[in-house]
């Protein structure tokens, strides 16, 4: 993602869509069916063009030549939309475009013109300002949740960065964390008090000043205690920390996600599975873990006009094509519980189809995000499974809402929850 965002950077880029329609779905080497072939959960569900990462790059274009306003049904089609990425790799295979840049740049103009964000949007980003946290919250129980059983390291390198979501919403996720942690003997810590929000909830609507308040906050605070390795379990916390923060402030720790270091930790012997689990599961890949997980460095370059459609740019532009992401780790931590069988959806890795719940659309447009994870759930019962995985609490709480909404005899399990499962005696 572009660092700062300005609108106005992207006329040109806005002004070069084709209208193919491209953005709507899977590249077509990678379609398996027709059923499963889309990757905008935005056009599915409300099916005109405006609401596609093209009608958005002419949305763009119309807002950038005074010929649109910040009216209640633009901010509408603005903020339907996960934020997911899937239109941005589809668009590479032709066209080269970044609507997902252009749809973040709509979205930070409308704060600053104080059009945006949505009214559910702008009361979490209250509630992040007064209790670090969008839910409201005490500060003060954010680790309420940490059992007995784990202990915690005062000199320790490694820090747990737990995130918002599993601290207050998905804490068995937090909990089987720790503990697998602690099952490898991994000496880490926790922040305490000084873990506020990530941001992404704010930067992912268009408020960047708030986001880069918070940006500075985390950093300094694991930087402060020495912190050399950061391990947290939320998709969303990793995208923004890998992708986002650098381009705020520089530090110096690594960043992993727990699919990543559960991974390394079975590599090397420091965790033994022993409890076999008979099912068969299939995999979710996050939007924040998979495609929106890819460092981007700010292009600065000028581009040569050589045909009508085709220009030259240098030096070289990067392109995002979402095949950067973290999509081996978690399979190779599945693949390595005894008795589980992986079984893959027809979309998958960088073409997965989202859960539904970024982008501040679960905040603001529940039935939104609602559908999306059922169309998801849908592509899970084509394959067979019994169980859901995925790594990111944010999945985690939208697959499992549709599941229960749905009624469909399907188990949905973090990443982390299943390892915890498949420990000697459960890990405890």
């Amino acid at each position: 993602m572009n660092t700062g965002n300005v609108l106005e950077d992207y006329e040109k880029m806005a002004a070069k869509c084709l209208r193919c329609s491209f953005c709507k779905f899977i590249p077509q080497v990678a379609i398996k069916s027709q059923e499963f072939s889309t990757t905008c959960p935005s056009i599915d569900r409300y099916n005109f063009h405006s609401y596609s990462g093209g009608g958005r790059l002419v949305m763009a274009l119309a807002l950038l030549t005074n010929r649109l306003e910040f009216s209640p049904d633009v901010l509408d089609v603005i903020y339907k939309c996960t934020a997911c990425g899937g239109c941005d790799v589809a668009c590479k295979y032709l066209n080269r475009l970044e609507p997902l840049e252009v749809i973040q740049a709509i979205r930070e103009k409308a704060v600053e013109v104080h059009a945006g964000p949505m009214p559910a949007h702008q009361a979490y980003t209250q509630r992040v300002q007064s209790a670090h946290n969008p839910y409201g919250e005490d500060h003060k129980r954010r680790f309420a949740w940490l059992p007995d059983d784990v202990k915690l390291s005062d000199n320790a390198s490694v820090a747990y960065f737990v995130g918002c979501t599993s601290a207050y919403r998905r804490k068995e996720i937090a909990i089987a964390t720790a503990r697998v942690l602690g099952a490898a003997g991994v000496k880490f810590t926790i922040l305490g008090e000084e873990e506020f929000c990530c941001g992404s909830p704010l930067l992912r609507v268009g408020d960047r000043k708030a986001f880069e308040e918070l940006a500075r906050h985390n950093i300094e605070a694991l930087q402060r205690r020495g912190i050399r390795q950061v391990v947290m379990n939320c998709a969303g916390c990793y995208s923004i920390f890998k992708v986002e923060y650098p381009h705020v402030q520089s530090y110096g720790f690594r960043v992993y996600h727990t699919s990543q270091y559960f991974a390394q930790l079975l590599r090397n012997g420091k965790l033994k599975l022993a409890t076999p689990i008979p099912k068969i599961a299939t995999y979710h890949d996050p939007c924040h873990l998979g495609r929106c997980a890819e460092p981007y460095k700010t292009w600065r370059g000028i581009q040569f006009k050589v045909l009508t459609f085709i220009q030259l740019a240098i030096p070289p532009k990067p392109f995002l094509r979402g095949n950067r992401g973290v999509y081996g780790p978690p399979r190779e931590v599945i693949r390595q519980i005894p008795g589980l069988k992986l079984v893959e959806m027809e979309r998958n890795q960088e073409y997965a189809y989202c859960c539904g719940a970024g982008g501040g659309v679960k905040a603001a447009f529940p039935e939104f995000a609602l559908y999306t994870a059922k169309n998801r759930l849908r592509e899970v019962k084509k394959t067979g499974a019994e169980i859901l995985v995925s790594a990111c609490p944010f999945c985690s709480t939208n697959l499992q809402d549709a599941i229960r909404e749905t009624g469909e005899p399907i188990q949905y399990f973090d990443i982390s929850e299943l390892l915890l499962q498949s420990l000697p005696k459960g890990g405890t």
